[in-house]
């Protein structure tokens, strides 16, 4: 019996609700069950995930490659072949660069902000006691006072959990090497990708019924892929950017951290809505405790920066590729964020603008195409009577 004329059948979804709330049933009562077993799956698949991530972050630069770089290589292989070799190479360069130049600098800043921290709260109230107004005076002492008893709990906290950071960094190294893993991976992904989307694309191909429905699945697939792309690229770009120009105007003031504060900037432009207000913030207070005057510049470059780059930089790179409300990007970012932490937070906005589409060019084209074949049916029986 054929499933269309099964589902038919009045007891059918009686037998599906049932089928349902029995695997619900299942799945709430051998929770701890289910979850070891997707724990053990993920840990052997986890590489293979990573890899294929890598693969897709990679296939745009290698794209640009075959299609700009070395277009003029005929032979289509061999020029495949020395796209992915470049598109790979260039990845592991600029990571290497950036973790060499970046590292030592963050070390430096780091251990130097906190030997000299008793000197930079010194200063801080002495610029404040110049100021000569005590409300702010006695504010900013209780709040220092309150800041180096919360140093010295961060040693104590430290200290007494030493076991959990060094289970904590022994996770970190697992997931580094899982990575380092998945880049290999990624090279096979990219070298066989051809005949990995030929594949996909005759499975998808074997479940549509016409051609017509296959081209408009391959349409939206398309459609996504264009979303994330986008945004991943465009957002990696914009934080470069973002975290370079703060830099250069933190070497030309001669101010100190420029790298600890440089990756700060750059690295929370990457969280939509509230990550700029925030780097901003930690940003000016670090400098706040070495040189106030210093502070209120740097604020103020950055905030001209984060202008720029919302009015401008934004507009340009990403054009009209989400068209989604600022309220519904608002509430992605919160609800992510209580979900998924900072992994949610940065993909709330490509989650939406998928929703999005996927909302208006299918479900609601489908929903319109029902309804008009409803009201061609009603008018065919209004006349056959």
């Amino acid at each position: 019996m054929k499933f269309s004329k099964l589902r038919d059948k009045k007891w059918f979804p009686m037998a599906v609700a049932l089928c349902i709330a029995v695997l619900f049933w299942f799945l709430l009562t051998h929770l701890p069950e289910i979850g070891a077993i997707l724990g053990k799956i993920w840990y052997f698949i986890y590489p293979v995930a990573a890899g294929g991530i890598l693969a897709y972050l990679l296939n745009p630069l290698v794209r640009f490659n075959e299609t700009k770089l070395l277009k003029g290589i005929k032979h289509e292989k061999l020029r495949s072949m020395l796209s992915m070799i470049l598109a790979v190479v260039f990845a592991v360069v600029f990571i290497l660069f950036l973790i060499g130049m970046i590292i030592p600098q963050l070390y430096d800043s780091i251990v130097t902000l906190i030997a000299n921290r008793d000197m930079y709260f010194n200063s801080l109230m002495e610029w404040l006691e110049g100021l000569g107004n005590a409300t702010i005076y006695g504010f900013a002492e209780n709040l220092l006072n309150s800041s180096q008893d919360l140093l010295g709990s961060i040693r104590n906290l430290i200290s007494e959990n030493s076991a959990a950071i060094q289970q904590a960094l022994s996770e970190a190294g697992g997931h580094i090497t899982a990575w380092l893993i998945g880049l290999v991976f990624s090279v096979y992904f990219l070298a066989d990708k051809k005949r990995i989307g030929n594949g996909a694309s005759m499975l998808l191909r074997k479940m549509h019924k016409s051609d017509e429905t296959f081209e408009n699945t391959m349409g939206h697939i398309k459609r996504i892929d264009f979303i994330l792309t986008r945004y991943v690229s465009c957002s990696l770009l914009e934080a470069v950017i973002v975290g370079a120009a703060t830099a250069i105007f933190m070497a030309i003031m001669r101010m100190p951290y420029i790298g600890l504060e440089a990756v700060i900037i750059g690295a929370f432009n990457l969280i939509p809505t509230f990550g700029p207000m925030i780097g901003v913030a930690i940003g000016t207070i670090i400098l706040l405790l070495v040189n106030p005057l210093q502070a209120l510049y740097f604020m103020i470059f950055v905030m001209i920066i984060q202008a720029i780059d919302g009015y401008l930089l934004k507009p340009k790179l990403f054009g009209d590729t989400f068209g989604i409300s600022g309220l519904w990007i608002l509430i992605a970012v919160i609800v992510g964020g209580r979900i998924f932490g900072v992994i949610g937070i940065i993909f709330a906005i490509p989650v939406v603008a998928i929703l999005d589409y996927l909302i208006k060019n299918v479900w609601m084209v489908r929903r319109k195409k029902k309804e008009e074949e409803i009201e061609e049916k009603e008018e065919t029986q209004e006349k056959n009577t």
